[in-house]
């Protein structure tokens, strides 16, 4: 009787030990570790924003992603468009292609009475979001700890309206903002070039049978056969619009002093330092490469145990799209010889822009460009759900990399940055992906060449029958009707 008393109290001893345990490491947990709900981290609060924004902000992004697959796929969706209009009264395509575009070229630049207007910015971070506002969130938040964020300018290019993403970039108070949307996109055309119209070739049909049927564009399949996917045309169209908006509509119109224009999409992260690391570079470009007309700040790392050790290296190497894609920065110098070779960009049969921009570097311009890259890159891609991937575990991507810039906290920010991997050997290009058949596709590629000049629905284009097409808003309700499709429309101005 005695021993077992004596095992009992100490079964007791153990389970108060373990209890009191618990408890320790409840409360010394690390106050830096993210909350999670439903595998989304909720992130500081930005100190413009009342706990109850950023409750409600987390709770929409965790909801848009547990529905993201329903919610991408559909294409007639206009809530976030606002168009002034008297009711029971029809707009064209060309009416909506002008609002667009004035508001584009009349956005009122966010926080220039914080910061100064754009006399003194010498860097343009150009973000290309798309519909994924978890990775947006993280980006922005990784752009909110870097250090010289307040010296820059935030470009936001979007080819779909989502209400959650204008609230994001709204509030940003680290930052001067402008934002900007693609005026030809899916969103707003959904059934009409360049949207996927009825009358389009479905992607697979043999070319044969095509012409039996006699779909629209028939004569037009890419190299390998398939017909034109507007959802990943979309994506080179609103890239190559993109680029010459910011050196026209931007950097012409304010006089800016020839700023470094640095790549970004809504996939990709910052380490702190980012920035700190391109002027040591821009700097010093005449000592590290003269001719180097391309500086990248992201590399694909098969592995990341070096990263300390390369964290002050960098490399020089010919650019090749695989490899420097990201991070990508360039001046308006650049951007005039690739803007030249528009014919070879826009006809290659790529629906990728960094694969067209390789034809152009290798067979358009007199010398491929070199590039100065980071050895340990500073933007990391964290995206694992996009048009060809869809795992969707954003929460992970981002605490793996967050973990290697804190595991490497006390080495960034270099004093100073050295070469230690040059070569001039020029791979291969690699062959047409495909994609970029659809003549309509090359033409509407032209146009977007000149984002500031308009075109008119009586002008006989590409666009005539997306701007000439009439949408009715019925006097009743909210439902927009044309001859291709039926929408919803939300009264509610998120533009």
């Amino acid at each position: 009787m005695m021993v077992y008393r004596r095992i009992h109290r100490l079964a007791n001893a153990v389970i108060v030990c373990c209890l009191f345990g618990f408890i320790v490491i409840f409360l010394k947990a690390p106050v830096e570790e993210q909350q999670l709900r439903d595998g989304v981290p909720i992130l500081s609060q930005n100190p413009g924003w009342s706990s109850n924004d950023w409750e409600g902000l987390n709770k929409e992004v965790s909801d848009l992603l547990k529905n993201d697959s329903s919610r991408t796929s559909d294409r007639t969706d206009w809530s976030g468009w606002d168009f002034k209009i008297t009711e029971g009264k029809a707009l064209t395509g060309a009416d909506i292609v002008e609002s667009v575009s004035y508001l584009n070229e009349n956005f009122d630049i966010l926080n220039t009475a914080k910061f100064g207007d754009l006399s003194s910015v010498k860097t343009i971070l150009v973000i290309q979001v798309h519909d994924r506002p978890v990775y947006l969130q993280y980006l922005i938040e990784s752009m909110r700890n870097t250090k010289g964020i307040e010296d820059v300018l935030l470009v936001f290019s979007h080819d779909i309206n989502v209400g959650i993403n204008n609230e994001l970039i709204r509030n940003i108070t680290f930052a001067r903002v402008y934002q900007i949307f693609y005026p030809y996109n899916l969103q707003l055309f959904p059934s009409v070039f360049p949207g996927q119209s009825p009358s389009d070739c479905p992607e697979k049909m043999k070319r044969d049978k095509a012409q039996e049927t006699n779909c629209s564009n028939w004569s037009y399949p890419d190299k390998y056969g398939n017909y034109r996917v507007a959802q990943l045309t979309q994506i080179k169209h609103h890239w190559w619009w993109k680029m010459n908006f910011v050196f026209d509509g931007i950097v012409d119109k304010f006089a800016m002093n020839d700023p470094w224009v640095l790549l970004l999409e809504e996939d990709h992260m910052l380490a702190p330092d980012a920035l700190h690391v391109l002027d040591i570079i821009v700097s010093n470009r005449p000592k590290y490469c003269a001719n180097c007309e391309i500086i990248s700040l992201g590399f694909y790392l098969k592995s990341t145990n070096k990263y300390g050790q390369d964290i002050s290296h960098l490399g020089v190497h010919p650019w090749y799209s695989s490899k420097h894609n990201m991070g990508m920065a360039l001046q308006k110098n650049t951007w005039k010889k690739i803007k030249g070779c528009s014919d070879m960009f826009c006809k290659w049969d790529d629906y990728n822009w960094d694969w067209s921009l390789m034809q152009v570097s290798a067979k358009c311009l007199p010398q491929r460009f070199r590039v100065i890259f980071t050895k340990s890159p500073r933007v990391i891609h964290i995206g694992d759900c996009g048009v060809h991937t869809h795992r969707c575990e954003a929460h992970k991507a981002l605490q793996s990399t967050q973990e290697l810039f804190r595991q490497h906290k006390d080495l960034l920010f270099p004093s100073s940055l050295s070469v230690t991997d040059t070569s001039r050997r020029s791979l291969k290009p690699s062959k047409e992906n495909g994609g970029w058949g659809d003549i309509r596709d090359r033409q509407l590629c032209e146009i977007n060449k000149s984002p500031l000049d308009r075109v008119y629905a009586q002008s006989p284009t590409v666009l005539h029958e997306m701007l000439n097409q009439k949408i009715q808003f019925p006097p009743s309700n909210k439902t927009i009707t044309s001859s291709t499709t039926t929408t919803t429309i939300n009264s509610r101005l998120n533009l």
